[in-house]
């Protein structure tokens, strides 16, 4: 089931905040979206998970999303926002559950599908234990695993997350992007919105760098996050290396110099 955007524009009190955008997404791989502070990339989120109105299209599996009914399109994607809230004081068990409204017809109980979706999604997100915690009792990083859990629990052929680990500690970062990888490899579609380039370039199979409202690199992660354009889009010279077990990785090392800004530039978009 595809996910493609076509010629995007979305401009918000005469701002450009998307300029032409193309994206073609397949399910089964993990998609680091990655870009400095207003580059574009939650709002471009928000146009695929149909949340945002745009100039141009986005399809889902070739139809038109803009087509589909709200609980239809809720069904196939689900999504995860910075920000996002319960607005209510809830057990996390009821918060996880929300995740399965898409699902159900009004008013109905929880269905024993429900029930073991719900189940699954707290133990992949290891909340079990926080089952009968009320949301305000709970750290942010705590928060943020309570809506991952949320949003897998809709079970849905994509899934969309904005700052996934953002909130979290170091074990629960690594946690938290092998979880989304295996569930790509599972063959649901993920595209997340990152700003740690380490993990991005080491758990995604996919990077796409936005700018400026566009797409200006797009590929594996080590065609996508070269020298010249980390320096170019980010201002940043990094450090490679290799793990013991032959992983490569790269790590944010200084500011880069003017010059080096300047000398990586390159004002085509992909």
């Amino acid at each position: 089931m595809s996910l493609c955007a076509h010629a995007v524009d979305v401009a918000i009190d005469g701002r450009a905040l998307l300029s032409g955008v193309d994206l073609a997404l397949e399910p089964g791989r993990l998609v680091g979206l990655v870009g400095p502070n207003g580059a574009g990339k939650t709002t471009l989120l928000r146009v695929l998970a149909g949340l945002l109105p745009a100039k141009g299209s986005v399809t889902l599996d070739g139809a038109p999303l803009d087509r589909l009914s709200r609980a239809a399109r809720a069904r196939r994607i689900a999504a995860l926002f910075q920000g996002a809230g319960v607005g209510w004081p809830m057990r996390v068990r009821e918060i996880v559950a929300l995740g399965r409204l898409p699902h159900r017809r009004a008013f109905a109980g929880l269905s024993d599908a429900d029930a073991a979706a719900i189940a699954r999604a707290m133990a992949a997100t290891g909340i079990a234990d926080l089952a009968e915690r009320f949301e305000p009792t709970l750290s942010s990083g705590e928060r943020m695993r309570v809506l991952l859990a949320r949003a897998l629990a809709v079970e849905a052929a994509w899934l969309l997350a904005d700052e996934p680990i953002t909130a979290l500690d170091p074990a629960h970062q690594l946690d938290a992007m092998s979880l989304l990888r295996d569930i790509a490899r599972g063959g649901t579609g993920v595209v997340a919105v990152l700003h740690d380039l380490t993990l991005a370039a080491r758990c995604c199979d996919r990077i796409v760098v936005m700018e400026a409202g566009r797409i200006v690199a797009d590929g594996q992660p080590e065609d996508a996050l070269t020298d010249a354009r980390l320096a170019a889009t980010f201002g940043v010279t990094v450090r490679r290396g290799q793990a013991p077990d032959g992983t490569p990785y790269i790590l944010p090392w200084a500011r880069a110099t003017a010059k080096e800004t300047t000398d990586a530039a390159d004002p085509r978009p992909v």
